[in-house]
């Protein structure tokens, strides 16, 4: 995340930051007053008188500028948030420069003085990175270029913010005399410049670099250049400090030139959002129960952006029959550029997905298109999988997303640790690999967006902890209620604190592919055992069932026929249905033995003693044993005065 947006979040986590800011500059300005009051201009020097009057006055025009944008605070983007800390900051400046001015020449206040004036350049400093966050703000900078130079400002930011408080030991930018007399004469003064020529170099920079409009770029140049002049004056007369004083006025006037016709438009503004909401709100699948018809899974996703429209987006959709694809992905950016993006890549996704490419295929293609024109150098996660109905297995690619959280059968969800690519978006040359995952008959898959985890209240995150928590929790329910109830979580983990990023979530359930049966009927007739059992053999050749199994199905199957038809109707004709049908994940044949004779449960016969010798078992028993044997699985039920008998075979 960019140096401005994690500014950005902080302040808008912070209900308390504008009346602490607002109140830090109306005592700052009073204190400024009193001092002034105190020490009385008629006993210093008329420059410095000129340059706190100056100062006085930035200061009240900075704490009369916030009153008028305070509607706009709690409605409008990180540029208000960052103007205001930058006033407040200005402010701090123009307050520490007025008092050390103030108390220069008191022989009692030296140390005072030397303090004051280190914290001057230091502060300065943090002055001035905050209007290169402006500026990136006011020229809607973004890509590599605007984010290299906000980096190498914020390394600037570190070293140079330092570099005052080695005065303590060594005169590096001025001497105080012991008169507490402040003096700009060391040699290496000019050093407390060089942030200063360097943010300034950026902006012209970013001036010619920028796509804003002509307007923003001729306003920026202008309003940039009058400090500048400022540094120059008060470099040539000793005395004259102009530098915060010009800065704030910049300030004030590229915001009265740039931002207020912003606060005009606000209200026409919101009726386009509110439309650009709904058209991003129907580009996602919302109807659920989604696929009705479908009975191997259940799904279901939401999305809560944290703005009127988001950069976060989810997708599910049938390639073929069998072939169910599932999408999750995250924009780089927020608003309204995140959201036509989001809509663009969503489109590339579904395409290549539709037209039978793999995950890494589709990523890959997408990620060549977006590279090809991508100006404004946004990127986007995803996280795609593609679910065979009939073998459960999910064949997925991750490009730079959050982890999977998978539930097996029999378990608990955990965090899957799943091979990742590259975002899509940045390089063109990047290349994605695929993973698979065996989803068994009720496995559930719940994928996410940063959103989830990242969500704050005032003091820390909700994280991955809280997030598998909440989901064991509600891990026996319908996905619906398990989305729904880990929002509520989040929700409540936020209390009062503003949503920053957007919350999106999908959960599948996978409950198996079960075939079609296939039915067969004849009397219980041993002689007519064959009409059951030779449809079932020319079915599982058909699947490619090994000879050997073929083998001992069709013995199991006549031992079970044949005891019905010797046993189940004593006392006279009856009949046999046969239904069978292919299983997926596990592969296997179930066959469902169904007569209406006398209740009998062959799983609860005595099974024989296969120990012992031949002439001194018992009879019968035999059969049931082999096939017991045989099957994998067996399953008996008396219902509807019907003995029903349910057998499996894996292959």
């Amino acid at each position: 995340m960019a140096v401005e947006g994690k500014l950005t979040k902080f302040l808008n986590e912070r209900k308390w930051v504008l009346p602490v800011l607002f109140l830090t500059m109306c005592v700052l300005f009073i204190a400024t007053i009193v001092i002034s009051e105190i020490r009385r201009f008629e006993n210093i020097i008329p420059t410095f008188a000129f340059s706190i009057g100056g100062e006085v006055c930035a200061m009240a025009v900075a704490i009369m500028l916030t009153l008028s944008i305070l509607p706009a605070y709690k409605r409008q983007s990180g540029f208000i948030r960052i103007f205001v800390t930058m006033l407040t900051i200005g402010c701090i400046c123009c307050f520490l420069d007025a008092a050390q001015m103030l108390i220069d020449s008191i022989p009692e206040l030296a140390m005072l003085n030397k303090v004051i004036c280190i914290f001057v350049f230091a502060n300065e400093i943090i002055f001035v990175f905050f209007f290169w966050l402006f500026v990136t703000y006011a020229l809607e900078g973004r890509g590599r270029l605007f984010f290299i130079l906000t980096n190498i400002a914020v390394i600037g930011l570190a070293v140079f913010t330092i570099l005052p408080f080695v005065n303590f030991f060594y005169p590096l930018y001025f001497t105080m005399s012991p008169e507490g007399v402040y003096a700009r004469n060391t040699q290496t003064w000019w050093i407390c410049r060089v942030y200063l020529i360097m943010i300034a170099i950026f902006v012209i920079i970013a001036i010619f670099t920028s796509k804003s409009g002509l307007k923003s770029k001729i306003t920026i140049a202008v309003f940039m250049f009058i400090p500048l002049a400022a540094v120059g004056i008060g470099g040539y007369k000793y005395g004259v400090s102009l530098l915060y004083t010009t800065m704030m006025v910049s300030l004030v006037m590229i915001y009265a030139f740039l931002f207020s016709e912003n606060e005009k438009t606000l209200f026409s503004t919101s009726k386009e959002l509110g439309l650009a909401t709904n058209i991003q709100r129907h580009m996602l699948p919302s109807i659920f129960p989604a696929f009705p018809e479908k009975k191997e899974f259940n799904v279901y996703a939401l999305m809560n952006p944290a703005k009127e429209v988001g950069g976060d987006f989810y997708d599910f959709f049938l390639i073929d029959e069998t072939h169910l694809c599932l999408v999750m992905a995250d924009v780089s950016d927020k608003g309204v550029p995140a959201a036509l993006f989001m809509m663009a890549s969503k489109i590339m996704v579904q395409n290549y997905a539709l037209m039978g490419y793999s995950p890494k295929e589709v990523l890959t293609r997408v990620n060549r298109q977006i590279c090809s024109n991508n100006q404004d150098e946004m990127f986007v996660t995803v996280w795609l999988g593609v679910l065979d109905l009939k073998t459960g297995i999910m064949t997925a690619a991750n490009a730079g997303h959050e982890r999977p959280i998978i539930k097996k059968p029999d378990g608990h969800f955990e965090v899957l640790k799943d091979k990742h690519g590259f975002v899509v978006g940045w390089m063109e040359e990047s290349v994605y690999s695929e993973y698979q995952i065996q989803l068994e008959k009720g496995s559930k898959l719940f994928v996410y967006t940063d959103g989830v985890p990242e969500a704050r209240n005032a003091t820390e995150q909700f994280g991955m902890k809280r997030t598998v928590e909440s989901l064991i929790k509600n891990e026996d329910i319908p996905v619906e209620q398990i989305c729904e109830n880990l929002l509520k979580d989040i929700y409540s983990f936020m209390g009062n604190t503003p949503q920053f990023d957007d919350i999106t979530m999908l959960c599948l359930e996978y409950n198996g592919y079960e075939q079609e049966g296939n039915g067969v009927q004849l009397p219980a007739d041993r002689t007519k055992i064959a009409e059951g059992i030779n449809p079932i053999i020319a079915f599982l050749k058909q699947q490619g069932a090994e000879h050997k199994l073929i083998y001992k199905m069709e013995l199991a199957l006549e031992e079970i026929l044949a005891n019905v038809a010797s046993y189940a109707y004593r006392e006279g004709a009856g009949e046999i249905r046969i239904q069978y049908k292919l299983l997926e994940s596990p592969r296997a044949i179930e066959i469902t033995v169904i007569d209406e004779g006398v209740a009998f449960n062959p799983l609860e016969a005595e099974e024989p003693d296969t120990t012992a010798p031949s002439e001194l078992r018992k009879i019968g028993g035999l059969g049931i044993f082999i096939t017991k044997k045989t099957m994998d699985e067996m399953k008996y039920d008396r219902r509807n005065n019907q003995n029903v008998l349910i057998m499996k075979k894996l292959f």
